[in-house]
């Protein structure tokens, strides 16, 4: 049979192999192919990713900070707000912090503002505010200008102003304090390119050593991972002039330079072949500072460090040690509150801004140079052919566990060589792509191979699933070792249901409208027991059953069992109302549909039983039997679920009503059984109290408590009790079976006044 299915297709064999070798190799190639396209050209998305890696190299080993390196930040912080008043502060005041650290022996001065307005805070301003007169006048010819000592302080020191480059309002053109020099092709190529700078005033520039731009190049994600050293101003390249950043402006005044250096592709030493692919270095004294190509530099983070910063309050008050300024290279910043330029870093989601200063003058200062070499695309993409191949092969030549081992390690070795790249040379490799490729290749050969051999499962379902229930069947498939007779001990919850009135609702009917009446009913009892996880055992004429736990481990067997069996007594409304409309239709009595369960758990037998030419997946065990004799006792209390006591405790998620002791055929010892009432959710905080005189009253019946009949009529009158009238009305015709719980009179009639009240 197998043979005849396993040539369901019409193609030469030779055909269907050299299309599956196509297939399989289009699978393994692909990623591979895709994985080298992205990792030569890029995109804002793949360097997002990247970023996002080399962020989290940074968040494992950040730059070690060392207090030796010759740069700190006096912080305008709130401390000193609240001792020296709020910002902005009167520019006299800058001047004296700018005297100070000159006298301190600061290298160079930076302050992270551009002072591109005149001083709002100087006396002077505040005394134009005042109505016009002759007094005022005179006063204002007195008063000294803060913006011209602040001017004076800046012109006789290391100091550096700072402008900012915008693409709006500003200067088109000025001339910067340093000059410019290029080797190799012209910088202005791939500087970050402005057309126009907010300057600070003419008053102030005039004779400050240095003049810096403060703009930051945030990514799409606005992280601050590197910063330029120069940028290019004018309204386009060729007619633009380079001009330093802040952070460039201070090494070159700390180092008494003169001029800042490009080096940019094709010039000497550099292998460009006259390819222009950007700024290599910028060389400001003796400092040669790798870059990359548009002459930023991507910072090593050490993360924000008290230890730099310095308060202004203590510096204004000569609280700061000679050696905690001298010899270094000093930026002026805020960390107050309200003052805060605050930018995110790979390592913190908010920083001032002129914490990235800082952080690049030290990166630079300390002789590190964390970069992504030109040749690291190149090197990456022949990592994904070579370990994508051998991935491949091994997804479809070794076993998945092997392969994905392998696979594992590539993915885990290429991590670790990125990390060590970083960590040891401050290189930066990416992992990501490299890796996605080769899980994507393992991935995608695995599930083709998975796809051919489910084909060869198809083969075995199609030719089992007409004589087997397709649980087993998956079985079989899954592991063909099965096929064989046998089973194992588990314990199991075993379901019965029969039609009531089946052979009266027979009687006028053709075997076709019986078939057809049947098929309607056994298909939403089939449904519900298969939502629960239920096996269907057999069908037998107008009863099924039905078990669960086997063969798949459904730990909570009990309570899906006496879940489907609610399941099944709610589909019987529509199957009724169908058979109502059909009786109708032909004339006949309708007959209402009505259903019993029985419900017992147990250890069974479970496995394959019959012949070794013809078996079945069935149950075998006294627990069987006593699941069908519940069943059958549905009829003898007029309810539609019966479970043993077995069942009753294991299923916690519902509430049952206690029926007592009873015998069943074939069973020397009498069965505790209970009707299934609902789930115990639904039967609310009311049902304890209902069982507890339910229990009382069979307890007194059976006992010949003289109370007996009123805990009867007390618990058939219960709201919950209506579903049990047959069974109290067997507990009443005991009570008044029994002369002592009524009271009888001498004559024989019972004394109803010895009664007691319902």
């Amino acid at each position: 049979m197998l043979q005849r299915l396993r040539a369901r297709r019409r193609l030469p064999a030779f055909g269907r192999r050299l299309g599956r070798g196509l297939s399989a190799l289009l699978l393994m190639l692909g990623p591979i192919a895709i994985g080298v396209t992205l990792t030569l050209s890029g995109g804002p998305v793949v360097e997002q990713l990247r970023n996002l890696v080399f962020d989290n190299y940074q968040w494992f080993d950040p730059r070690p900070w060392r207090s030796d390196l010759p740069v700190r930040v006096i912080d305008v912080d709130d401390d000193s707000l609240a001792k020296l008043g709020q910002w902005p502060w009167p520019r006299d005041r800058l001047a004296e912090m700018t005297k100070k650290l000159d006298a301190l022996g600061a290298l160079a001065i930076a302050y992270d503002i551009t002072f591109s307005e005149p001083d709002r805070a100087s006396a002077e301003n505040l005394a134009k505010q005042l109505p016009q007169t002759p007094e005022r006048d005179a006063l204002l010819a007195k008063l000294p200008s803060t913006d011209e000592a602040f001017a004076a302080a800046v012109a006789a020191g290391q100091s550096v102003l700072a402008f900012f480059l915008t693409r709006s309002s500003g200067v088109e053109t000025f001339q910067p304090k340093t000059g410019f020099a290029q080797a190799g092709d012209d910088a202005r190529i791939f500087a970050p390119l402005f057309p126009r700078a907010v300057l600070p005033l003419p008053k102030l520039l005039g004779g400050a050593p240095g003049l810096g731009a403060i703009n930051f190049l945030p990514d799409r994600d606005l992280v601050v991972r590197k910063v330029p050293l120069v940028f290019a101003l004018g309204s386009s390249r060729d007619k633009a002039i380079l001009v330093p950043s802040l952070d460039a402006e201070l090494l070159r005044v700390a180092q008494g330079a003169s001029t800042i250096i490009t080096k940019a592709s094709n010039a000497s030493g550099e292998a460009g072949y006259g390819a222009q692919t950007g700024i290599v270095a910028v060389k400001i004294g003796d400092l040669e500072i790798p870059t990359e190509w548009d002459g930023g530099v991507r910072i090593r983070y050490s993360g924000f460090q008290q230890g730099r910063r310095i308060p202004a309050w203590r510096l204004l008050a000569d609280q700061v040690p000679v050696a905690d300024i001298a010899g270094r290279i000093i930026l002026i910043g805020a960390s107050a509150t309200a003052l805060s330029d605050l930018r995110s870093t790979p390592l913190e989601g908010a920083v001032p801004g002129d914490e990235i200063h800082a952080e690049l003058l030290e990166h630079v200062l300390s002789g590190q140079h964390l970069a992504r070499p030109d040749y690291a695309p190149g090197l990456e993409a022949l990592a994904i052919v070579i370990g994508g191949l051998i991935v491949g092969i091994a997804a479809r030549r070794l076993s998945p566990l092997a392969a994905a081992l392998i696979a594992l390690i590539f993915v885990a070795g290429t991590g670790g060589a990125s990390f060590y790249a970083f960590h040891r040379l401050d290189l930066l490799f990416d992992p990501l792509i490299p890796a996605a490729t080769w899980l994507a290749t393992y991935g995608l050969t695995t599930i083709a191979l998975y796809r051919h051999t489910e084909r060869e499962r198809k083969t075995v379902r199609t030719a089992f699933s007409r004589y087997l229930a397709p649980a087993i069947v998956e079985r079989l498939a899954q592991d063909p070792s099965h096929l064989k007779l046998g089973g194992e001990l588990r314990s199991v919850t075993i379901l019965f249901a029969d039609v009531r009135d089946f052979t009266r609702r027979s009687e006028g009917l053709t075997a076709e409208a019986v078939v057809h009446f049947l098929n309607g009913l056994m298909t939403p009892l089939t449904a519900a027991i298969l939502a629960e996880g239920g096996t269907i055992d057999k069908y037998m004429g107008d009863g099924l059953m039905a078990f669960w736990n086997a063969p798949l481990d459904v730990p909570d067997h009990a309570n899906r069992a006496c879940r489907a069996a609610l399941a099944m007594l709610a589909a019987i409304p529509e199957v009724d109302a169908a058979e109502r409309q059909a009786a109708e239709a032909e004339g006949r009595q309708h007959i209402p549909v009505r259903i019993g369960i029985g419900l017992n758990t147990g250890d069974v037998f479970v496995g394959n039983m019959g012949s070794s030419m013809r078996f079945d997946y069935s149950i075998v065990g006294d627990p069987v039997n006593v699941a069908s004799r519940l069943e059958s006792a549905t009829k003898e209390f007029g309810v539609s679920v019966i479970v043993s006591g077995v069942t009753a405790r294991a299923a916690t998620d519902f509430a049952f009503v206690d029926h007592g002791d009873i015998p069943l055929k074939g069973k020397s010892a009498s069965t505790r059984i209970f009707a299934l009432h609902g789930p115990r959710e639904e039967a609310g905080d009311a049902f304890p109290a209902f069982a507890k005189l339910h229990g009382d009253a069979m307890a007194a019946a059976n006992s010949g408590n003289p109370g007996a009949i009123g805990l009867v009529e007390k618990a058939r009158c219960h709201p919950f009790g209506a579903p049990y009238e047959v069974l109290y009305t067997r507990l009443f015709a005991k009570c008044v079976a029994a002369p002592a719980v009524m009271g009888r009179a001498d004559d024989g009639t019972v004394d109803r006044s010895a009664a007691p009240a319902s």
